[in-house]
């Protein structure tokens, strides 16, 4: 009896050693190929919407840094918004950039653009439909 015991607790912490092991050296972690430091991936960008649901809000960008926004693609959610023009401000670091909108379409989307340079580093929008 004793040495069954053994030889299962032998086998027992060879298993677990392999599993340990295997839970360490996990393969698909890796810090090649990381974005910028300084590009607009992820983070916070804080939205205020008044006067219609917002569905989604995508950003263009003027270069490939994704830094700084020169066009906002609004979707509302519903026929509310149709036909209205919203207005957006964004604010980040630099100039504050002036963006215009158009009405929002059958689909439920407006666009906005900017004739300047864009803004840059966009920590917050705000929109407004009316």
């Amino acid at each position: 009896m004793r040495k069954s015991a053994k030889i299962i607790t032998a086998l027992s912490v060879a298993g677990l050693a392999v599993v340990a092991g295997s839970a360490f050296t996990g393969a698909g972690l890796s810090t090649a190929g990381q974005a910028a430091a300084d590009q607009f991936v992820g983070g916070t960008v804080s939205q205020n919407v008044t006067g219609a649901t917002l569905t989604s809000i995508n950003y263009g960008f003027t270069d490939t840094t994704n830094k700084t926004v020169n066009q906002v693609t609004l979707t509302f959610a519903d026929a509310n918004a149709d036909g209205k023009t919203p207005t957006i401000t964004l604010a980040g670091t630099g100039t504050a950039a002036s963006f215009t909108c158009t009405a929002v379409d059958v689909d439920h989307i407006s666009i906005c653009t900017t004739a300047g340079a864009g803004q840059t580093d966009v920590t917050s929008a705000s929109v407004t439909v009316s």
